[in-house]
């Protein structure tokens, strides 16, 4: 039932996947990093900020968004490293590892239990409230990710639910079927790249938007047209997944190389700088 829907709609909706144990644990992470790199940039922030273990997930959601629009504030730039800690944090990992995720993702691929899935860019993208920076026009996947591959696309709330209000994703269903649509690359100073669908083409197809709750994962055909939504709140950040599986067994498959670079000195330069300490 699940993949007839799919395939007709090119997207599914699957409730209960990520438990409410793993929201709580990035809360705290991503309060905890916050709290570190407050302290770690002397940040001034003119109030008493909570240490993590004084910090309720059920009460004080809005700390945590204050102490990020606060770093967002004082260097935008710290935010990205924020990006990349939580996407290697070991809660983080466990949460998109989960075997019911991965079930799900092999049914919608037609592979059996045993084939190897692989997991890329899965990342947790905070967007602060009126911040356009990284707001995509109508898209599809299939030039942001590995070329020539073959995957499922997620998205889905967390730490609190996607809302209208504060941008949750947008789909035009049915898209898929139109292919690798025709579009244009977009490099503007200062924005993440932008490779947008032509508009006539997106007119062909009925737009909805998708508010989702916690637990909620959104999967979607790398050709579904798709962008998320502008967040008009005051002051609440919205936390969203995003990544992609990818099919390993497809005959054009070919895992990247990563490329991991310090955003300090170097291995020669710390080499270097010991022995001439020593």
């Amino acid at each position: 039932m699940d993949s007839k829907f799919f395939k007709k709609n090119g997207y599914l909706l699957k409730d209960g996947l990520i438990k409410d144990d793993h929201h709580s644990e990035l809360f705290y992470l991503f309060y905890d990093l916050a709290f570190s790199t407050i302290k770690r940039n002397k940040i001034n922030l003119n109030y008493e900020l909570k240490k993590v273990d004084d910090i309720d997930y059920s009460k004080d959601l809005k700390e945590l968004d204050k102490v990020l629009l606060n770093i967002l504030k004082f260097d935008n730039k710290l935010i990205g490293e924020l990006y990349d800690t939580v996407s290697y944090s070991s809660c983080f990992l466990k949460m998109i590892s989960a075997s019911n995720i991965e079930d799900c993702v092999r049914s919608l691929l037609g592979l059996s239990k045993r084939n190897t899935i692989y997991s890329w860019t899965h990342r947790v993208r905070i967007d602060p409230p009126k911040d356009e920076r990284r707001t995509y026009g109508w898209h599809q996947e299939i030039f942001y990710t590995i070329p020539e591959t073959r995957f499922i696309q997620t998205w889905c709330p967390l730490i609190r639910n996607t809302t209208i209000e504060n941008g949750t994703i947008e789909i035009c269903e049915g898209s898929h079927k139109e292919g690798i649509a025709k579009q244009t690359w977009n490099e503007v100073d200062g924005r993440a790249t932008q490779i947008i669908v032509d508009e006539e083409i997106v007119a062909k197809y009925k737009q909805k938007k998708l508010p989702m709750n916690k637990g909620e994962i959104l999967f979607f055909d790398p050709h579904v047209f798709h962008r998320s939504g502008n967040n008009s709140t005051k002051d609440e950040v919205r936390f969203s997944l995003v990544g992609m599986w990818n099919d390993t067994t497809y005959t054009k498959f070919r895992a990247p190389k990563p490329e991991f670079k310090s955003r300090t000195i170097s291995a020669k330069e710390y080499f270097e700088n010991l022995q001439n300490i020593t």
